[in-house]
This record gives C-alpha cells, sequence and structure tokens, in this order.
C-alpha cells in the first residue's frame, strides 16, 4: 500500500464523499479528534499536569518549526491567524506618516489589521491585481522611503494564487521593509521556508492545511521583528513573570529574544493535543511528498475543467498555482448544490466562484469525480 492510500485511510469522509474543501477546513482525522479526546479524559479524571501540558506544547514548536523552516524560540502560539496579525500590527512602533502595502486580493483577516493602523496616521497603500492576479513588481511599484511593512499571503484564498514570497523577501530585505505573510492556506501542503526567505511573520491557524482543530495558530517571527514589537497583551507566560522583589512590581522578561513573550496565560492545550496529533500525520506522510501530489492533483483537476470549458480563473502556472482551483459559473449556488448531490464537498468565496481545494487524502479518482459532476454546469 502506497503512502498516500495509507494517509487516507486516516480520513473517513473519502469513502464517501470527494472533500475538495481544505481551502476553508479540512476534516478531522480520529487520530486528531482522539488527541483532543484524551487530554479532556485526563482532566475528567483529575490528571492535570500542567508542567507536562506546557512540555508538550514546547515540543509541538519545535516540530511546527522544523516544518515551517523556522526556529522555535521564535515561534509564539495564537488562537488564529487574525490574532497572529493582529499582534504584528499593533505590536510596532509606528510613525505618522509611515505607510504599508497589502494587494486587493486579501482575505479580512490580512486586511482589518493593517486598514485598523489609518487611526495612527498610518498610510495603507493597495496594490490592485489584474484578473485576480498580481505580482512581486505590483506590490513594489507602492514601496518608498516610508514603507515599513508588506502584508500578503502566500496563497490567496479566492483563487489560490501563490505569491512569490522567496523575491518578494529578498526585496524586503535589502529595503529593512518588514514581510508579513498570511500562511493559513499553504501551510502543510506546500513547503515553506520562513527564514530562507526572509519573513518576519508567519501567521496561520491550524485547521486547514495544518489538519488540526479550530482554535490553534501559530506566529513565527523573526529576530528583528521579535525585537521590535510590544506583546499585544501582558500576562505570565513561559518568560514573563510578575516581578515583586522590589517595592514597586515590575514586569519580569527572562528571555526577550523568547517569542513566549507574546504569549498570555494559559495556552489552548486540547488544541495544542490535536495539533500534535495532525502532524504526526503530516510527518508520516512527509511534506515532501505531499507537496508534489497535492500540487499534481491541482494539476489535475485545473486541466480537466479547463477541457471542459469552464472557466477557470486560477492561475494555470506551477510557479502561481496552488491546490486550490476556483470557476466562475453562471449560478454559484447551484453548481455547489449539484456537486453535493454527486458527493463533492467545496465552497463559494465572494467572488462568486465555486472553489475546489485538495489535500493529501485526496486522490485522482476524487478529481475524476469532481469533473463528471462538473459536466453539468462547466461548459
Amino acid at each position: 500500500m502506497s503512502w498516500q492510500d495509507e494517509f487516507r485511510q486516516l480520513f473517513p469522509i473519502t469513502q464517501d464523499k470527494a472533500y475538495a474543501n481544505i481551502a476553508y477546513t479540512s476534516p478531522l482525522s480520529p487520530r486528531v479528534a482522539g488527541a483532543v479526546a484524551d487530554f479532556f479524559d485526563g482532566i475528567t479524571h483529575a490528571r492535570s499536569d500542567k508542567p507536562l501540558w506546557l512540555r508538550d506544547a514546547d515540543a509541538l514548536r519545535q516540530r511546527l518549526a522544523r516544518l515551517i523552516g523556522g526556529d522555535a524560540r521564535r515561534l509564539a502560539f495564537t488562537k488564529n491567524t487574525t490574532e497572529g496579525l493582529n499582534t504584528v500590527a499593533q505590536g510596532l512602533a509606528w510613525r505618522e506618516g509611515d505607510n504599508l502595502v497589502v494587494d486587493d486580493q486579501e482575505h479580512p483577516t490580512n486586511a482589518l489589521p493593517w486598514l485598523n493602523l489609518r487611526r495612527r496616521g498610518v498610510q495603507v497603500r493597495v496594490a490592485q491585481a489584474r484578473a485576480h492576479r498580481y505580482t512581486v513588481d505590483d506590490l513594489w511599484q507602492h514601496v518608498d522611503a516610508r514603507t515599513r511593512l508588506v502584508a500578503v499571503s502566500w496563497v490567496q484564498y479566492g483563487t489560490g494564487l501563490r505569491t512569490d514570497i522567496q523575491e518578494l523577501g529578498r526585496r524586503c530585505a535589502e529595503r529593512g521593509i518588514w514581510l508579513v505573510v498570511d500562511g493559513i492556506q499553504g501551510a502543510g501542503l506546500l513547503r515553506a521556508r520562513v527564514d530562507e526567505w526572509h519573513v518576519d511573520a508567519f501567521a496561520c491557524g491550524a485547521h486547514k492545511g495544518m489538519l488540526g482543530p479550530l482554535g490553534v495558530g501559530m506566529l513565527h517571527v523573526s529576530p528583528r521583528l521579535l525585537d521590535a514589537l510590544d506583546p499585544l497583551h501582558i500576562g505570565p507566560s513561559g518568560v514573563t513573570t510578575l516581578d515583586k522583589s522590589g517595592l514597586q512590581w515590575q514586569v519580569g522578561v527572562s528571555d526577550a529574544g523568547d517569542a513566549r513573550r507574546l504569549e498570555t496565560g494559559n495556552l489552548n492545550y486540547p488544541g495544542i493535543a490535536g495539533w500534535a496529533g495532525a502532524l504526526d500525520l503530516i510527518e508520516q506522510a512527509r511534506p515532501e511528498r505531499i507537496e508534489p501530489w497535492v500540487l499534481e492533483l491541482s494539476q489535475a483537476l485545473g486541466d480537466g475543467l479547463r477541457a471542459l470549458g469552464a472557466q477557470v480563473v486560477s492561475p494555470p502556472g506551477d510557479e502561481a498555482r496552488s491546490t486550490t482551483t476556483a470557476l466562475r459559473v453562471a449560478d454559484p449556488a447551484a453548481a455547489l448544490a449539484h456537486l453535493a448531490n454527486a458527493g463533492v464537498v467545496a465552497s463559494i468565496v465572494e467572488y462568486g466562484y465555486v472553489r475546489l481545494s485538495v489535500g493529501a487524502y485526496n486522490n485522482h479518482a476524487d478529481i475524476e469525480r469532481i469533473l463528471r459532476a462538473a459536466r453539468a454546469f462547466a461548459a
């Protein structure tokens, strides 16, 4: 049995449906749900052990950092992507007249935190895409001497456009500009190298390509960004304490170079337990096998839909393609209902496109099932 056959069997939904909606959320493997259940079972039987939970969290930091090509000391747990991005947006010392650059394809998660900075005198410059596509040059034409930050998605949620983070990071590093990346649509599916790519902040949640539960995420930061960040909230953490040694109580930070100073209070330990279970699946399947597999499926799906005459709005090229394929149809709601009746799980994005997104549990039989169903509305 191949690694993919074994992996597919870990997701019972694949027995009945072609699940093509990982861009929305991944179905949980029973192993992941079981890891969360085991955590709660321990509490039910009064086996609470916070030092053990903290050790488990730090072990997961190591694994997540390795997965994205980063450093565990610079990885903080969050509740989701949005919290991670807001930690950066609100933690930097902005000056009136500063500007930042985003693009007009972003999910609200990677737009609202930056737009909120207008009240602090920060100019938000928006690069316009053409037919939902932009390049690094399109972003860069908005950069000037007062640009402090560029914020993009690694993979765009609506069309699956993949940004050239390596080139953008190179340019940002040369100019001393912070590069912030919403990584949730690529993490766990595509191979990230955040330090090599000069990414200053990489935020994502666990519930999509990472195969984990909702309500837990991470923020990985570069050393220079971590040094510049003031925590969004202050509370006890692995490195932040209340220093009562003097007459006046003080905030005590044992290591300013440890991203745990961005965390506060209890972490989402049940979510961390589930995420660790999800990482077991990814590591066993091996990221170096997952990426080419999901891109192969995505290519087959896009090519098949185009052959049917469908208006595919996602990019066809290898460099810009991801695991998401979006298509324009006359009646998206009817198309989605038709897919559902055929056992295909998909979604509609705000542009009115039907979005199909594949994971490592999908196979070519799923692609054929989707294409058979799409014949009814593709042309």
